[in-house]
């Protein structure tokens, strides 16, 4: 949010269009340039087209305007399109039936609901967005925002009063056409957004800004030391406490908001000042009952934001308890609204909450993913903005409730979120949880990182070396972005460890999985030459920083009351006695002693706790081991890894990384739900570290 509205900068030519570019390049260089402004389109919404010959090229549903290319845009044909002008009614499956016909190439993206609109408007290039200065005035009175339009821009902008977006909106359009002024150049579409066309894609953005920037200038005048909002009701505490407070409530609020059926979600945090400001301002709780901006911010951000009113400076019980009475008492509600308007057989949804306000701390957005999450953020911050300004002209008001279950409820839209859903049940181990691995910078913790991600989760790449971390995650995030974060972690350092959950929480909500794989070099030495430094250097990583971790952890699961899965890797060390191996040996079976514990105390939260012994896994750290085995034995490297060979049953050399990886997700799903306490082996057989 801003205290004041800001004028759009003309971006045209900052970065231009190649040369030579083609007119579908050039309209690729317009919807990136509005899809990179959050001000004009939040990520996903907004759409342009241009008619070339007897095409329509508009863009394809699911297609984002920030990174559309050439392909991101259907062709469909305008004759076959004119036939719409003459349905007086059509429902959406005819009308999708109806434009999958039309399309001129059957590999293209299917076609947006807003094609009928582009297609039945008799002009070239055209523009929708849902910038906020035009949901200011469109979320206003009929009345008062068709004065408003009429006033401003004398009959270059017509007001559209509100209809439901696809073909109603298309009709309503369609039979104004042939009464709007000549000399028009866009549509204000009351709860909608703004639609602008031109002959080309320049001319198209140099319309469309200016009649943003005009409304824009009229907003601040309408703001100009107005506290809309009202007065601030509320003291905002300290950067500090705000963070100690949010790591106790988004696990609280991650689980509260979990379902059997819909499963977790990932959280975003907004604390930044504008947020706090507007969360403390005395009106807002009654303004935000009111409802969305468009209805595309029903899909992306939600039909109502919950409201919770918590006592920051309480304990951490007595926060954890209002966070879920209030969300419960909330869930009631919407429960009774959609008894209130669903059919029979209907069910609740069950990302009935994406957004979370809660004064003093910031916003909570709440989807599948982080990204979503980010996305339900940028929109809930517009919808704040056209609110506050709406509010200085007249009165913020928003479309009926039925209508708004109607869209929440829309078939077109409800179908791509279940058929991703099951894609995901269907196909992923770990869609939607969050897994912290620590020792992800190398060997079996980097492949266990990579495997993480590759079945649903959100990864946070802990490890001591940070340039190492850094790499893991960017090499995460260029296949699965948005889904891993670097976070520096010294497991020797109580602060260390405490900022890696701490950032962990912040960043994702919550944590439902650990891979503690963090390795210290052992020190070989008998009993008669040990010293206390070496012992205590193998058990500040193996036993000591482990334990911290996992208690850490399992503080977070407890916290969300969603169960989890803590998987920790001990070697054989921890089973088969070796000679001159007692510093790494001991620290190693003192954790799986640790694990054991931990599945006692943790089982009754629905947190499991299990073990891999590992060995022969090809990684630095095996290597370095077996040369410096090698060297005390005065051997090659090749003789010692032929020994390691002939001592497993399954006559096994080095052991690839992955099979580790691939066992620490499989403990972590719901595949071992009912396995806690034990430990598995991968080592290709060694009799004498048998667990049982």
């Amino acid at each position: 949010m801003r205290d004041a509205p800001a004028r759009i900068e003309d971006r045209w030519g900052g970065s231009p269009p190649p040369a030579g570019a083609d007119e579908l390049d050039q309209l690729v260089y317009l919807s990136t340039l509005i899809g990179r402004e959050p001000r004009l389109v939040q990520p996903g919404g907004g759409n342009t087209s241009i008619k070339l010959g007897e095409a329509l090229l508009v863009k394809g549903s699911g297609t984002d305007l920030r990174t559309i290319g050439r392909a991101g845009f259907t062709s469909l044909s305008l004759p076959g399109l004119a036939a719409l002008r003459n349905a007086a009614a059509m429902s959406d499956a005819d009308m999708m039936r109806f434009l999958a016909s039309c399309m001129l190439h059957a590999d293209g993206p299917a076609p947006s609901v807003e094609t009928p609109l582009h297609s039945l408007l008799p002009h070239r290039v055209i523009a929708h967005t849902h910038d906020v200065a035009t949901m200011s005035l469109t979320n206003l009175r009929d009345a008062t925002a068709e004065r408003l339009i009429a006033e401003l821009f004398r009959g270059e902008i017509v007001y559209v009063p509100y209809a439901r977006p696809g073909f109603p909106l298309a009709r309503t359009v369609s039979g104004m056409v042939d009464r709007m002024p000549r000399d028009a150049v866009g549509l204000a579409l009351a709860h909608h957004g703004l639609m602008v066309w031109g002959h080309d894609p320049r001319e198209c953005y140099t319309r469309l800004l200016n009649v943003v920037n005009r409304i824009e200038d009229h907003l601040e005048t309408s703001r100009r030391s107005r506290a809309v909002l009202g007065a601030t009701a509320r003291p905002i505490p300290a950067a500090e406490s705000r963070r100690r407070c949010a790591e106790l409530v988004l696990p609280v609020v991650r689980g509260a908001l979990a379902s059997p059926e819909g499963g977790r979600v990932i959280l975003n945090f907004d604390d930044a000042d504008d947020i706090l400001t507007a969360l403390a301002a005395e009106r807002l709780p009654a303004l935000v009952a009111r409802g969305m901006a468009t209805p595309e911010h029903i899909l992306r951000a939600g039909r109502l934001p919950l409201w919770l009113d918590l006592d920051l400076s309480a304990s951490a019980d007595q926060l954890a308890d209002a966070a879920r009475t209030q969300i419960s008492r909330q869930r009631a509600d919407y429960e009774q609204y959609h008894r209130r308007h669903a059919a029979a057989g209907e069910r609740p949804l069950d990302d009935w909450a994406k957004v979370v306000l809660i004064p003093g701390l910031g916003m909570i957005t709440a989807c599948r993913d982080k990204r979503s999450s980010v996305t339900a953020n940028l929109c809930y911050r517009a919808v704040l903005e056209t609110i506050a300004n709406a509010e200085a002209i007249e009165a913020f008001q928003f479309i009926p409730e039925p209508e708004v279950f109607a869209f929440e409820h829309w078939p077109l839209e409800r179908r791509k979120l279940e058929e991703q859903d099951a894609r995901e049940r269907a196909s992923l181990l770990l869609p939607r949880h969050v897994a912290v691995v620590i020792g992800s910078g190398s060997g079996i913790g980097r492949a266990a990182a990579r495997r993480f991600a590759e079945e649903g989760a959100h990864v946070v790449v802990a490890d001591v070396d940070a340039v190492a971390g850094e790499a893991v995650a960017t090499e995460i995030g260029a296949a699965f972005p948005d889904r891993a974060i670097a976070v520096p972690v010294d497991v020797r350092d109580d602060q260390s460890l405490a900022h890696l959950v701490q950032r962990t929480v912040l960043e994702f909500g919550g944590l439902d999985c650990l891979f503690y794989t963090a390795g210290q070099a052992p020190r070989f030495a008998g009993l008669t030459d040990i010293r206390r430094e070496d012992l205590q250097r193998q058990l500040d990583v193996h036993y000591l920083g482990a334990v911290l971790a996992v208690g850490a952890a399992g503080a977070v699961m407890r916290r969300q009351r969603s169960g989890g899965a803590i998987v920790a890797s001990v070697s054989k060390a921890a089973l088969a006695p070796g000679r001159d191996a007692v510093a790494y040996g001991a620290s190693k079976a003192a954790l799986l002693q640790a694990l054991r514990v931990a599945a006692v105390e943790l089982g009754g939260d629905g947190i499991r706790v299990n073990a891999i012994n590992a060995d022969q896994i090809d990684t630095p750290l095996f290597r370095r081991f077996a040369q410096e085995r090698a060297a005390s034995r005065g051997i090659s490297l090749e003789q010692q890894l032929e020994a390691y060979r002939r001592r497993n049953v399954m006559g096994v050399s080095l052991i690839p990384a992955d099979v580790v990886a691939d066992l620490a997700v499989l403990l972590a799903s719901e595949r071992f739900r009912f396995t806690t306490g034990d430990i598995l082996t991968v080592d290709g057989g060694l009799p004498e570290a048998f667990p049982r």
